[in-house]
Formats: structure tokens, sequence, C-alpha cells
């Protein structure tokens, strides 16, 4: 029988005879509750989690099974959604690994009433920490990347059942794939997986024009800079430099010489007129720069050896410029999100006005393109990019 509205009840008497709309998500709508706390995240220097349980059986009914006792633990600000045809994903906002996994420990005690077979994994953002066991420093002292994307292990106390303890005891009538669930839970950065990948569409158009290009160059213009560069100062043609890729990976981008080879050792004489805002190190008639590559970098020439660092999947023709590793140390949580595409050749910091523009405005103009990148927008900055370099605007 359909209910009938009695204007005689209370609002909060007919909202308990409302069965209450199910709160489990899409997965489009957990990705912008997602992006969201990201966000929010960044803007208030907090933490949160992402819990993920993985069900061993396909049925609906024990999905529905599953959902309905991650309510019964779950916080009514938390989100609770759909990510796959077995998993369900739970966003814990201001929620440390630690809180993160005694949540996933009452769930899965819950599980323990049915069959499942559920598996969980924790990820946390922005994870600055890492456990101190073995495999952990051995990790962290891996110097490919410098983003912390460590497996630590999450600890337990000792005692789960203990007077004060947060987590739920586990009864001996628990199976033995809980038990051994239940010994350590690994906890994953979040950060890896903000990554946005590149398009087949954008690495071809990449290597159909770094290709052709590196074979006219290496047989006329490059042979004769090369010979200038040695002429005027000491030291290799080329320099190679460690950059920061995609997700905190290094490369060695490669450029022509431009500087005196004793410049790394000068800069920090030199660090007091640093005119540019952030972590970024850049000031006006650099000391360090020869004469020849001055003209180069007022023309953006050292860069062209660049295109080898593209045909090789390092770089792309367009996106945020690769920053160095002592200045992404140095980068909030928001600007490190300019590392979640490739870096490029070219951008519109490039094309705007170089390094007329301070570090926190560059950061948002690359977090602009890889927002709303698109073939027309690449096209854009790809058509104004000559007249940006001919221009000299903003070129130290």
């Amino acid at each position: 029988m359909p209910r009938q509205f009695s204007p005689d009840r209370s609002h909060w008497d007919r909202l308990e005879d409302t069965p209450p709309p199910s709160p489990l998500l899409n997965k489009s709508e957990l990705i912008r509750v997602f992006e969201a706390e990201r966000v929010r995240t960044e803007r208030t220097g907090s933490i949160f989690s992402l819990v993920v349980f993985t069900m061993g059986s396909k049925s609906e009914a024990d999905l529905s099974k599953a959902v309905r006792t991650i309510e019964k633990t779950a916080r009514l600000y938390d989100a609770i959604g759909s990510i796959g045809e077995q998993s369900l994903g739970v966003i814990l906002p201001e929620c440390d690994p630690e809180s993160a996994l005694v949540f996933s420990d009452r769930v899965i005690e819950r599980f323990g009433h049915f069959d499942l077979g559920a598996s969980v994994k924790i990820y946390s953002y922005p994870l600055d920490w890492l456990d101190d066991d073995d495999e952990a420093q051995q990790i962290s002292s891996d110097h490919r990347t410098i983003l912390p994307k460590g497996k630590p292990h999450l600890k337990r106390p000792a005692n789960t059942a203990s007077e004060g303890s947060n987590l739920r005891s586990v009864g001996a009538d628990t199976d033995s794939q809980l038990r051994n669930l239940m010994q350590g839970t690994p906890c994953e950065d979040l950060e890896p997986h903000f990554l946005v990948p590149l398009p087949t569409w954008r690495r071809t158009m990449d290597i159909m024009v770094s290709v052709p290009l590196l074979i006219v160059l290496s047989i006329t213009l490059l042979p004769l800079l090369a010979l200038l560069i040695k002429l005027d100062s000491k030291g290799k043609v080329l320099y190679k430099q460690p950059r920061v890729g995609q997700g905190g990976r290094h490369f060695s981008f490669i450029k022509f010489r431009s500087m005196y080879k004793d410049a790394e050792e000068r800069r920090a004489a030199l660090s007091s007129r640093n005119e540019q805002s952030g972590p970024v190190f850049k000031i006006k008639d650099d000391p360090r720069i020869t004469r020849v590559g001055r003209w180069m970098r007022k023309l953006s020439i050292d860069e062209l050896p660049q295109f080898w660092n593209v045909a090789c999947g390092d770089m792309t023709l367009i996106g945020p410029r690769p920053p160095l590793p002592d200045e992404v140390a140095e980068y909030e949580p928001w600007q490190r999100r300019r590392l979640d595409f490739v870096g490029g050749l070219t951008c519109l910091w490039q094309i705007e006005g170089r390094s007329n523009i301070g570090f926190e405005e560059w950061v948002r103009l690359d977090l602009k393109y890889i927002r709303n990148r698109s073939w027309m927008l690449d096209l854009l900055i790809l058509l104004r990019t000559p007249k940006a370099v001919l221009s000299g605007n903003g070129a130290d």
C-alpha cells in the first residue's frame, strides 16, 4: 500500500518511515568526491585516506551485504562507492593511515560473518612518512624518485583485545584467510594514482615531430652550435642535468651548455640575488652564462637537444617544464600536481612570459593546462611558441 501523507504527523516521524537513499556512489561520482577531497586536503594541510575492499564473490547479494556492513562502520561524511565489479572504495576525510587501519579492521571483522573472501588495501594522501623497517629504508634511499611511494606495513597493537584498544578482537572461529589478512596491511601513497596518462595520439605526434627534427638538425644546425660552444668556453658541449618527470621519476635532461663549467659551484654565492619566487632560482644577467649561451637562451636554442628526451618518452612536446629535484623537495602538496602529467618542451608558461611570471602563477598555468588539455589548446600553444621564443620575452 502506498504511504499516505498525514498532516498531524511530525516531519521527523515521516522521515522514519521513508527508506534512506542508497549511499553507494557509482565510479564517476566517487571520482568527483575523490578530486574534491584532494583539493580540500591540499588547501587545509590535512590528510585523507581511501580504503578499497575487493570481494572474492561476484554475487550482487554478497556485494549488498558488504555495502551494508561498511555503512554500519563508516561515518556520516564518509563516501562509499563502486570502483569495479568486485571492489568498493571508501573515502575517509581527515583520516590518517593508522585510523584508516582501524576502520578497515572493523569492517573486515564484520565481513567474517559472511563468506565474502574479501581483501583490503589502504591508500593515503599525502603520505609523507615511511615505516622504519628494512624494506622502507631501501625504498626511501632509491634516488630514482623523490616522492614517498613506499608500502610500509601499518603496525597494530600487540594485544588487540586489551582494554582501551581501538581494535575489535578477532574470534577464534575466524578463517585462516582473515587471520592472515589481519597480520599486516600495506599502506600505499595515493599520489601515483593521480597521474594523467599521455594519450596514444600525443605519443605518436611526439615521435613524428621529434625524430625527423633530430635528423635534420643533426646534419645542419647542431654541429655549428657545438663548434661555437666549444670555441667560446671550456667544457662539454652537451649538459646533462637530473630533472623530475611525471610522478617524481628522475631522468637526464639534455641541453646545450650555456654556462661555464663551474656554474653549479657558484650558485650558492648568488643565492641572495634570486629574483624568482618559490623554490625556483633565476636571476637576470647571470654571470655564470657564457657569451654564446646568452643568445642561445634568448632564442631557446639551448633547448633543442631535448627533442631527444621527447623521442625517448621522458618528455612530450607540450606539458609543464620538468623541474629540478631540489625545487620539487620544497613544493607544497598542491604544487606537486604539476608532476601529474608528462613534462614538456613548451607550455602556457612559455608563451605567457616565462621568467616574468611568479612561481605560483607558473604552477597555476601548468595545472590549468593539465585540467583543460585538448588538441585545440595544444595547437594554440604550438602556434604561439615561435613568436614567444623570437620575442625573447621573459628569457634569461
